[in-house]
């Protein structure tokens, strides 16, 4: 009886195993319809909405109390985005992470020549993802565990996009 029940707790520990494994599952292979617009776009008219909410409840603001007109647009090559991201997922999937996400950070050059843009607005983008990590147990197998939207410190962020000096209007 004892050697029944074993082999069932077994079996059901390990299919439990099993279909967790398989609901971690990397991301990337992904089917990803080009001919569907994704549902996060937004039209030019809503775009140009959000620009001028941001000049008049921040750009003013900010540009008055800097004593210039700072970037607040920013320009990255397609083909240079997509060999990061393509570095970002390589990476990322060597490390175990899945889930993969792109974090954006607004930043400041500082006063250094060191710098494109001393003084400037910039915006930088950052690596995201899960990793399952297991924790210990009372159980003979550890359980796995999700970290959810965990910036990637391990793998460098991306920078260094053309600013609008002066910011060129949408509208």
């Amino acid at each position: 009886m004892k050697t029944k029940s074993y082999f069932l707790i077994s079996t059901t520990c390990a299919c439990a195993i099993f279909l967790i494994a398989s609901c971690i599952s990397n991301t990337s292979s992904v089917k990803i319809d080009r001919d569907k617009v994704p549902s996060q776009a937004i039209s030019y008219k809503e775009a140009n909405v959000l620009e001028e909410e941001f000049k008049t409840t921040r750009a003013k603001f900010l540009n008055e109390h800097l004593g210039f007109e700072d970037s607040r647009e920013f320009l990255f090559s397609l083909d240079s985005l997509k060999q990061y991201i393509a570095f970002f997922e390589r990476e990322a999937k060597k490390q175990g992470y899945t889930d993969l996400g792109i974090r954006i950070y607004y930043g400041a050059y500082p006063e250094s020549k060191n710098y494109p843009d001393p003084g400037r607005a910039t915006v930088f983008l950052v690596p995201t993802g899960n990793k399952v990590k297991s924790q210990g147990s009372a159980l003979p197998f550890a359980m796995p565990t999700r970290i959810v939207d965990d910036n990637i410190e391990s793998i460098p962020g991306y920078n260094y996009g053309h600013a609008g000096k002066p910011p060129r209007e949408l509208d």
